[in-house]
């Protein structure tokens, strides 16, 4: 099987798999006093310094979550409510996560004043209109550093910047969830005051990430049991979190960005009436985009699928609700390109002969589909 698909492209890796299960074997609450759960408080320590080190900030600023969605959740409604006194107005774009988008809806409808940031064709956020967006009542800027769907890299390390000129108190989220490992994340440098991240998507076990918080605090989302300075309640999942900090230390992307450049430049050269989604340039290089003009994706999706052959039409996180991307859509793609729409996510597995029988089987469904199709 050849998985082109972002929600099975990172299978856990073999370090994350041994290290869960060691920790099963020592397992027990880092919470306890005895020394099955002073076990498990070196195992959850460890993996924290692991982790922090892959973006360089201090371990004690990073609190373990059940998942990036999570991780995104606390961060918005954390800052909002901690800073709701000083202001309302909050600011996002329209492509990213539903796990950033849709909170952000919440809070306009819990009274906030919500400015989305205007996307240009090639998958960037406008700099320019996020800068005329600001204003001295900002309080929250929310921004994904790679996008799910096109895998364009925003400017992030720009934000913080503009932001110091005519929003000094208001904070920057950015969510690294598809960048942790994959590409350079330097939160500190960029002056990102949170960042969420999340350890399946290099390797580790699903349910488990992270949330990095400077010494501004935001307000706990769960609460009850104390764990983690108060910041997330919550027994902490010890062999999850023993995996992510294994894949952290472990990741390597291989082959992954030459193989997507030689999917590409097939498919461009081989392949009629094709448009690719986003700036080639801006690219993390691991996600690829195309619209295959004249069909519907979720045909080529399963056709892909008898040859064992796992591809996306949208994000991972949305793929049940049978709509137009917001992504695309956002950067102006027309109904076609929405419609003929498929996302290619490569990791370290992929080889070249996988890549190769999927142009193969690429082309002989495509033929079919749009003779069909006519």
């Amino acid at each position: 099987m050849i998985y082109l698909d972002n929600a099975s492209t990172t299978k856990p890796s073999e370090a994350a798999i041994r290290a869960a299960s060691d920790a099963f074997e020592n397992f027990g609450n880092p919470s306890s006093l005895h020394n099955l759960g002073m076990a498990a408080e070196k195992i959850v320590t460890g993996s924290r310094r692991k982790i922090s080190a892959a973006i360089g900030v201090p371990a004690k600023n990073l609190y373990f979550t059940s998942g990036g969605t999570e991780s995104n959740n606390t961060a918005i409604f954390g800052a909002a409510k901690a800073l709701g006194k000083r202001g309302r107005h909050i600011i996002t774009s329209k492509i990213e996560h539903p796990s950033v988008y849709e909170p952000f809806l919440s809070l306009e409808n819990e009274g906030f004043d919500v400015d989305f940031i205007k996307v240009m064709r090639n998958g960037r956020i406008d700099i320019d209109d996020f800068e005329s967006r600001l204003r001295e009542d900002t309080i929250l800027v929310s921004c994904m550093h790679v996008n799910n769907e096109t895998g364009v890299i925003q400017p992030v390390d720009k934000l913080k910047e503009i932001m110091r000129k005519k929003s000094p108190n208001a904070f920057l989220h950015v969510d690294a969830v598809q960048s942790f490992c994959k590409i350079p994340v330097r939160p500190k440098e960029w002056g990102v005051d949170i960042m969420s991240i999340s350890g399946h998507k290099i390797g580790g076990i699903k349910g488990t990430g992270g949330l990095y918080i400077t010494g501004s605090k935001i307000r706990p989302y769960i609460m009850g049991g104390g764990q983690q300075a108060n910041m997330r309640s919550g027994t902490e999942n010890v062999p999850g979190i023993a995996a992510f900090g294994a894949a952290a230390e472990s990741f390597g992307m291989g082959d992954t960005v030459k193989m997507r450049n030689y999917l590409r430049d097939r498919i461009k050269n081989e392949i009629e009436n094709v448009v690719f989604n986003g700036d080639n340039e801006y690219n993390c290089g691991y996600i690829l985009n195309v619209s295959f003009l004249g069909i519907k994706a979720e045909i080529l999706l399963h056709s892909l699928e008898k040859h064992g052959i796992y591809v996306s039409t949208g994000s991972a996180c949305s793929s049940n609700k049978p709509m137009p991307s917001r992504t695309l859509t956002e950067m102006g793609a027309s109904d076609k390109e929405t419609t003929g729409a498929v996302r290619f996510s490569l990791n370290a597995d992929i080889t070249k002969e996988d890549t190769d029988f999927c142009i193969e089987k690429l082309k002989e469904e495509l033929s079919v589909i749009r003779r069909y199709m006519r």
